[in-house]
């Protein structure tokens, strides 16, 4: 069982599990799927001491509590915390990964009117740009959204060109939106 959450974004995470055979490519292709994928760039896992490791090592090599990065984009680089939660019995599945759990949304409101927003700038560092979350009206309004991404439940929100459209898992951000802040 894998715990796995944004390096510098904790609101993001997804509890996973993978047979012991699988290696680290199952684990890279779901991430990408799911969180990362924009723009076919390269990515890699990091040990301690920042050690590259094989795409091909078997997860019957980890131990429960053992803590690794994954890295995708090199340039515009979004870093997943990786920990080895523990060993579980699972029956035979036809995916490598499964997903056991996950984050519901954070709820990000408009950086004008408070609104849940549904875009974000394309500014390389969304949390310095002065209004970087806007709900459709605000973006509409600003004329904005051609320049703008989606706003999505993945640590790599804002960067490259990741839309979130492979991400099968994704919640109804409508159903959401009623919560309390």
């Amino acid at each position: 069982m894998l715990k796995i959450e944004g390096a510098y974004y904790k609101d993001y995470w997804l509890f996973l599990d993978v047979p012991l055979t699988a290696g680290l490519d199952s684990l890279d292709r779901f991430l990408r799927e799911i969180w990362l994928e924009c723009c076919g760039h390269m990515s890699a896992f990091f040990g301690k001491g920042h050690q590259e490791m094989k795409n091909s090592r078997k997860f019957s090599t980890f131990e429960p509590g053992e803590q690794f990065l994954h890295e995708y984009d090199f340039g515009d680089t979004t870093e997943t915390l990786i920990t080895v939660a523990g060993h579980t019995r699972r029956e035979p599945q036809k995916a490598a990964v499964r997903l056991l759990a996950r984050n519901i949304p954070p709820l990000i409101p408009c950086s004008r009117c408070g609104a849940p927003a549904a875009y974000v700038s394309t500014d390389n560092n969304i949390y310095k740009h002065k209004e970087p979350f806007l709900c459709k009206a605000c973006a509409h309004e600003s004329e904005i959204e051609e320049f703008s991404l989606p706003v999505t439940n993945s640590p790599r929100i804002g960067i490259c060109a990741y839309y979130g459209d492979l991400d099968v898992y994704a919640f109804d951000a409508e159903k959401f939106a009623h919560r309390e802040k």
